[in-house]
């Protein structure tokens, strides 16, 4: 008698490929959550599933097309058409340009078939992507369908480029962090610095009143922190009115302990411009930033005078701070101001992260820095804002 027995070879090749066709199913969801498009197909190429992966890459709705559409919907018809012609030449069989052109390889092969196709969204619009086609099968080897994973290099691009400017966002928050609530601690030390065994009482209450309203202050700060810190992975910075006056106000609170101590003084002119939309915690930095840059930088042959004046130039917003301390030689330094970790004086707190973190915060709003200075005569820095 004929032995009809599939020889052992066919037989562990078949199960290698029912177990391929489960393991694509139990990692759907994974595929899914890459942001992979799946359809899956009947034999003879109708839609039975689309993932949201796929919705969102292609733009149709799974409503739309399982049970009513072939993937040939989603294919450039010139491109569906040469390949077609390509194939026929290459296996030596007449292929139409229809569903078999995805298919044919995977139906014949034992792995996965992966292409280059031109996608069609829903809109028209095209992009390039990888398509790996695999054939589903039965226990018996027979194919129940297909399924395809449509793997967008622009998509993931896209996604690589959205994670780096989360990180970016993130580690200049860190920055701001660093720089918002360095100067209230460093003003709390000098407020306590003015204290010693010769103080009387009422200067012990006017200390310790500055030092309730660099507390409040910086609760604040904190508050407004943290809150900036929960939206950090939208992409828009939230904006809101701010009266130039109020938030100057409240820097130069949080820094007093430092201006005593500089004999610094603070002037300002918002008279043409009292106001702007904007980001608070990022303004509250650039303010903190230039104001605790004047002091630091101070020259020792006068008491600081740091000038604060906003003006509208050409339907745009500028603010000017102007200082009178020791000023940066441009020629030597011109190009570098804003560089990360560029100091330009012997300073012992200079860390070269203020002036890039202030710029990067700007242009990111769409604003733009300038600065104009002169050794021993003081610097400017104008910002337009956007």
């Amino acid at each position: 008698m004929q032995n009809h027995s599939l020889p052992e070879k066919d037989i562990q090749e078949g199960k290698s490929l029912h177990a391929q066709a489960e393991a694509f199913r139990l990692q759907e969801s994974l595929l899914n959550a890459a942001g992979l498009g799946i359809i899956t197909t009947t034999p003879d190429g109708v839609i039975s599933t689309f993932n949201p992966a796929a919705e969102n890459l292609l733009g149709y709705s799974a409503s739309e097309v399982v049970g009513k559409a072939t993937p040939l919907i989603f294919h450039d018809p010139d491109e569906v058409v040469r390949r077609a012609d390509e194939t026929s030449k290459s296996s030596g069989k007449n292929i139409e340009p229809a569903f078999a052109v995805l298919i044919i390889n995977a139906a014949s092969q034992k792995v996965a078939d992966r292409n280059e196709w031109t996608f069609v969204r829903k809109n028209g619009s095209r992009f390039p992507a990888s398509l790996s086609v695999i054939a589903l099968r039965d226990d018996q080897d027979n194919i129940t369908g297909f399924a395809g994973i449509i793997d967008s290099k622009s998509n993931l691009e896209e996604a690589t480029l959205q994670l780096q400017e989360q990180n970016r966002k993130l580690d200049e928050f860190a920055h701001i962090i660093s720089h918002n609530l360095r100067a209230p601690v460093s003003n709390i030390q000098a407020l306590i610095n003015l204290l010693d065994e010769k103080s009387e009482i009422t200067d012990y209450k006017l200390i310790f009143d500055k030092l309730k309203n660099v507390a409040k202050n910086l609760s604040e700060t904190m508050n407004e922190l943290m809150d900036t810190l929960k939206a950090k992975t939208q992409p828009d910075v939230d904006r809101t009115e701010i009266r130039f006056k109020e938030l100057l106000d409240k820097v130069v609170q949080s820094l007093e302990g430092e201006l005593i101590v500089a004999q610094a003084s603070v002037t300002f002119d918002f008279n043409e411009a009292s106001a702007i939309h904007y980001s608070k915690p990022y303004l509250e930095s650039i303010f903190q930033n230039l104001l605790t840059n004047a002091i630091k930088y101070r020259s020792p042959n006068r008491k600081p005078l740091i000038h604060f004046r906003s003006s509208m130039v050409d339907n745009h917003l500028e603010l000017k701070v102007t200082d009178n301390g020791q000023g940066i030689d441009m020629e030597r330094f011109g190009d570098k101001v804003f560089g990360l970790h560029k100091t330009f004086h012997e300073h012992q707190e200079a860390r070269g992260v203020g002036l890039f973190l202030i710029k990067t915060q700007i242009e990111a709003l769409g604003g733009k820095i300038a600065i104009t200075s002169e050794v021993d005569k003081g610097t400017t820095f104008t910002i337009r804002f956007n």
